[in-house]
């Protein structure tokens, strides 16, 4: 019995194996080639998707670019526009500023000039006053008095600069001071300056001639200056200045020339 059995499993053991049937294998292979076809295709569309999902991306971001350009471009039109408005308004105030300036300095001039005028004729009243309070304290005649009041008078400029400190001296001081001043010879000093013009802008002929003047001045001479009406002359620091109307002739080179004369 045991025989049997062995030999049946040696036969079942040593049988050869059978190949699958030739239907089969190419149904296998058709199987794979179809599964492969598929997943090929299937990439690439997924490929060209993803391309065409980049593609968007890309002209959005330039899109988005582009607004921002533009959005800042004309933010920074509209800060010119708003920063040339401020800058007319500035120039408008700054000129009504400088007109404003100019109407307070020549208030300013035109009050110092009153207040000159004014303490120059309180001076003067002074001084008379106290020349008649000499008469009656017996110091002076009445003869001596009357011919200080002329000098005074006549010499209105010159007592000013002279008697400034009238308040600080006595009247004895006061009348050594007036005879010295009504004893001494006084000039008339007429200075000609010709040539002015070229030496003004680089030199200080103006100031020392002005600084002369008030100099012999303060001696009690009468100063004139006689110079050109040059166009670089500064006119606002004259007081008085007018156009004598009369027609005056100089002779230079053969001819007649037409001149016109000013005074202040």
């Amino acid at each position: 019995m045991e025989s049997v059995i062995n030999s049946a499993i040696l036969s079942l053991t040593g049988f050869p194996k059978s190949n699958p049937p030739l239907h089969h294998q190419k149904a296998v292979k058709a199987r794979r080639t179809v599964c492969c076809s598929l997943s090929s295709s299937s990439s690439t569309s997924k490929n060209s998707n993803n391309g065409g999902d980049a593609n968007g991306l890309l002209k959005e971001e330039e899109e988005e670019k582009y607004n921002d350009i533009w959005e800042l471009f004309k933010e920074a039109q509209q800060n010119i526009l708003y920063l040339n408005k401020q800058r007319l308004v500035a120039v408008e105030e700054l000129n009504k500023a400088n007109r404003e300036k100019q109407l307070l300095l020549d208030k300013i001039q035109q009050s110092e000039a009153f207040n000159k005028l004014g303490n120059e004729q309180s001076l003067w009243w002074e001084l008379l006053l106290r020349i008649d309070s000499m008469v009656l304290t017996g110091l002076i005649d009445s003869a001596e008095a009357s011919g200080l009041r002329k000098t005074v008078m006549g010499n209105k400029f010159s007592v000013a600069l002279v008697f400034f400190d009238i308040r600080q001296k006595t009247d004895a001081e006061l009348l050594a001071k007036l005879r010295h001043f009504s004893d001494k010879n006084i000039f008339h000093i007429i200075q000609i300056c010709t040539e002015m013009e070229p030496l003004v802008s680089v030199g200080s002929l103006s100031s020392y001639v002005t600084g002369l003047s008030k100099a012999l001045q303060k001696k009690g001479h009468m100063v004139e200056v006689i110079l050109p009406k040059y166009a670089c002359l500064d006119l606002t620091e004259m007081q008085g200045l007018r156009e004598i109307e009369a027609e005056l002739y100089s002779y230079f080179n053969g001819q007649l020339h037409g001149n016109k004369i000013w005074t202040g």
